[in-house]
């Protein structure tokens, strides 16, 4: 029964994060303003509200959450991801076994992106935070979707680069930020190049 749920929570978390990709990808990165947030969000029948959008540079301290843990998959820092995640988080990302749950699935999820990189003889990988267009945020939940783009060396000289995006919800627990979820959408194939 458990599995269950968590298999249906985990394709929910799919979609959703899939939804957002396609809606960063479509929304020109730090080019947007308000009206044409405002109507964006119309004509996609997102957020229906007429009151303008505030804007979308999340708090210094949830972006301090966000980027140690992009930067814990540059350096395989177990420990600076190790207190971050909430005890019933759900992560979900392209590495097998593509899912982590409960308070340690951060240092499950980068001691599996590090298996990869030595799996794929990957070195040298850089996550880099590129200009954030979704970000809502309640009193004590926040919802974002974070564009990255990675870059590291893959043998024979050959340079390794993909983009996609992270969405996150963070919940404020007892004045701290954890994430609840994390899902990872790559935008398109690796790219290999000389």
């Amino acid at each position: 029964m458990l599995l269950r749920i968590l298999s249906f929570m985990t394709r929910n978390i799919l979609f959703i994060s899939a939804f957002c990709l396609l809606a960063v990808l479509f929304v020109p990165a730090g080019a947007a303003n308000a009206t044409s947030k405002i109507s964006f969000y119309k004509h996609t029948g997102i957020n229906n509200c007429t009151r303008p959008l505030v804007d979308t540079v999340p708090p210094s301290e949830i972006m301090e959450v966000i980027t140690t843990i992009i930067n814990a998959t540059n350096s395989f820092n177990i420990e600076a991801v190790a207190k971050l995640y909430t005890p019933n988080a759900a992560i979900a990302d392209d590495e097998a076994p593509y899912s982590w749950n409960g308070p340690t699935a951060g240092v499950q999820w980068v001691n599996a992106v590090e298996k990869a990189c030595k799996n794929n003889r990957l070195t040298n990988l850089t996550g880099k935070i590129e200009p954030i267009n979704i970000y809502q945020s309640r009193e004590d939940n926040v919802y974002i979707v974070v564009p990255v783009s990675y870059k590291g060396n893959l043998p024979g000289k050959q340079h390794f680069a993909v983009r996609g995006a992270f969405t996150f919800v963070l919940r404020d627990i007892n004045g701290k930020w954890l994430v609840k979820s994390q899902t990872w959408m790559q935008e398109k194939g690796i790219i290999a190049s000389n």
